[in-house]
């Protein structure tokens, strides 16, 4: 059997190992956070502009109603509106912004971030399956449900949760124009 001083150093130096380890990982996380921040507010601009170009977005206050729908923001333009939602896939958060225009027609989706399973829940970000929200104005549902969105092959649940998020956001859009 070991002795107690042998346990208690071999505690010790695992103990400072560890503290020195996380001490590294906290400070490189330090000097890199406003690069991510920057990033990830960049990746959300090019978002923005992709599912509704426009020259100037006017943020939208929220309700507690609203945010509870998975809604974290919502912008106005001169062309529509831009809503940022989050909902729940099959492997976490699925993050997206949905642009509407005038008549509440959708003129596309971007996926912002997702921590959904490789090659098939993932597949939410490919564009032609994203394409086939453009110009849907009602309540959409998956072909499984008997609506007219194609799932992806393997990620019904992934697929639920983006209709979820769009039809969230034209149903604040709707709820916004009165």
């Amino acid at each position: 059997m070991k002795s107690f001083g042998y346990i208690f150093r071999l505690t010790f130096v695992l103990l400072v190992i560890t503290v020195v380890v996380a001490g590294l990982l906290g400070f490189v996380n330090y000097l890199t956070e406003d690069k991510i921040a920057e990033n990830t507010a960049k990746k959300a601009q090019e978002a923005m502009q992709s599912v509704l170009p426009a020259e100037n977005y006017e943020e939208i206050s929220l309700t507690k109603e609203h945010t509870d729908s998975g809604i974290s923001e919502a912008f106005r333009c001169e062309s529509g509106y831009v809503v940022r939602v989050s909902v729940n896939g099959f492997g976490g958060a699925v993050d997206m912004m949905v642009g509407i225009d005038q008549a509440c027609a959708v003129t596309g989706i971007s996926v912002v971030s997702h921590t959904e399973t490789a090659s098939l829940g993932a597949n939410c970000t490919r564009a032609d399956w994203q394409a086939q929200f453009i110009g849907a104005d009602g309540e959409l549902s998956v072909d499984k449900d008997g609506g007219s969105i194609d799932s992806l092959t393997g990620a019904t649940v992934t697929s639920r949760a983006v209709i979820a998020g769009v039809n969230a956001a034209l149903t604040f859009v709707k709820e916004v124009q009165g």
